[in-house]
């Protein structure tokens, strides 16, 4: 089996990185306008106003995250026989061996991918401070594993599920 690789989509990119910047124009919009919304208003100093503040922040960092990733080249993930390699997730492949399951999960319409690592070799693994730290969060909620979004990659989760199931297959 040969080395897959699913580099980011930039449509897809553009689309999260558009939606993401209406999203903070709307909630400033919402700050300065102050206009009422059906029965409610957005006021100087209510819930709504707080919750259009809480949206501008939220948003605008997402806005600030995604941008770079619009001149990111190459592969974002990597899947072959010796394992997979999520760029967002770690600095080295990932190998089989250490894989316990590959399970689909869906939030919504968001479907995602959670490898189950065994715990004697989680620690030794080469995961990003950040993975390490969602993880410990999902753990925290009673979800365990690492997770892999497929939202930015060319051929979304369609082609990222195909590519671990024969990865997972030939290994």
């Amino acid at each position: 089996m040969e080395v897959v690789e699913i580099p980011r989509s930039p449509w897809r990119t553009i689309g999260l990185l558009l939606a993401s910047l209406g999203f903070t124009a709307f909630a400033g919009w919402l700050i300065y306008a102050h206009p009422t919304i059906g029965r409610t208003a957005v006021t100087p100093g209510s819930l709504g106003e707080f919750e259009a503040y809480a949206g501008a922040v939220f948003f605008g960092f997402c806005t600030v995250l995604l941008a770079p990733k619009l001149f990111q080249r190459g592969p974002v993930v990597s899947v072959g026989p010796q394992g997979i390699y999520d760029r967002r997730l770690s600095t080295d492949w990932i190998p089989w061996t250490t894989i316990r399951s590959v399970k689909q999960m869906q939030i919504q319409r968001q479907r995602m991918l959670v490898l189950e690592i065994d715990p004697a070799a989680d620690a030794t693994l080469p995961w990003t401070k950040s993975a390490r730290r969602k993880a410990g969060l999902n753990r925290a909620f009673g979800r365990h594993g690492y997770w892999m979004t497929a939202g930015d990659l060319r051929g979304g989760f369609p082609a990222l599920a195909a590519a671990v199931s024969a990865g997972r297959r030939g290994a």
